[in-house]
């Protein structure tokens, strides 16, 4: 066995951002670099107007806290028809942003000049960990989704399977220096100047990598394990109610998120719970119910959604019946076997 720079990819995003409208276009043939390391174009018709290429990538920072969470959940069903069965999986959940560069070019450039990014047309987002593979094993990178973003900064949600949750865990938990790790590329439009000085189209790529800053040891609260097995007993019905949308950025235009959960008790009577999410609040929820599980124990429930212009919007009631009601809006579907508990 060697060490392997062997990358498996656990996500990918695709962006379009260059059909906003809300760029000019950079004049691509005549760039200028900025302090040795920040790229620039000048607007092919207007002065003093510049786009910058990103040059840097980073986990964002809230509260001077990570934008980070992973979950993992276990749990063995020994009554299952076929044998006991082991269900397994885990939530991963980051922010990643460009860098800035305004600030920097101004003080370099002057305060009268004009900083933009550059119009993006194009992002691939890769989220990777490495691990110890056979020798010559090669590189492999699995694009497990796609989604449509804004360019500046993108909060993901991952469910992970059995396999990727355990290998992503035993990196975290053996502290292995090269953990996880994002690469993105990029490509953005613009004009160049032919051999008359004339304008034709043009475009250009980009690259940028960057390994994510979280330890098991410096960060714990950042981790935690779920055992399933303490949510469930014959004499009651346990649940936890997710919602990870209020701490990685997902939630957009919602302010507040309410599920009402209703469950017949053994005595025929109606049980009934209302969970809260917004900015602030945990991501997950414990509720008890007296229903023995043997009798079923299946609940509905109903979401209403409150907007920050005011307005609230309430669904329909849909049934249930996991221990885990996950109410995330996910944009990005696992493909890579068993997802998380649902």
């Amino acid at each position: 066995m060697r060490r392997g720079a062997v990358a498996i990819g656990l996500l990918a995003l695709l962006a379009g951002a260059g059909a906003s409208g809300l760029f000019g276009d950079p004049l691509l043939t005549r760039p200028e670099t900025v302090g040795g390391r920040v790229l620039i174009f000048p607007d092919h018709k207007t002065p003093n107007v510049y786009y910058y290429v990103p040059a840097g990538l980073a986990l964002v920072r809230s509260f001077d806290r990570p934008q980070f969470f992973f979950y993992k959940y276990v749990y063995v069903k020994m009554d299952a028809p076929e044998g006991p069965q082991t269900i397994a999986g885990g939530v991963l959940t980051l922010a990643v942003e460009f860098a800035d560069e305004t600030e920097a070019l101004r003080k370099a450039k002057g305060p009268a000049v004009e900083f933009r990014p550059v119009p993006i047309d194009a992002l691939t987002c890769v989220l990777s960990y490495t691990r110890l593979e056979p020798e010559g094993g090669g590189e492999k990178k699995e694009e497990l989704a796609k989604k449509e973003l804004l360019w500046t900064r993108k909060s993901f949600t991952l469910p992970l399977g059995r396999d990727s949750a355990s290998y992503l865990w035993k990196i975290f938990e053996d502290g292995k220096a090269t953990g996880l790790s994002v690469e993105c590329e990029f490509s953005f439009k613009g004009y160049e100047l032919d051999d008359e000085g004339k304008l034709k189209d043009g475009a250009r790529d980009g690259r940028l990598s960057f390994a994510v800053p979280i330890s098991m040891t410096a960060d714990p609260g950042l981790f935690k394990v779920v055992n399933l097995a303490d949510k469930v007993s014959f004499n009651y019905r346990r649940m936890s109610v997710l919602c990870f949308d209020f701490v990685n950025g997902t939630a957009g235009g919602t302010a507040k998120l309410t599920v009402e959960v209703e469950i017949l008790t053994a005595k025929k009577q109606r049980d009934f719970r209302t969970v809260t999410f917004m900015a602030g609040s945990e991501p997950q929820v414990d509720l008890e119910f007296n229903v023995p599980e043997a009798k079923g124990g299946t609940y509905k429930y109903r979401v209403t959604r409150v907007f920050a212009d005011g307005r609230s919007e309430k669904g329909g009631w849909s049934q249930g019946g996991d221990m885990f009601l996950d109410l995330s809006a996910y944009d990005i579907v696992d493909k890579g076997g068993p997802g998380p508990v649902r």
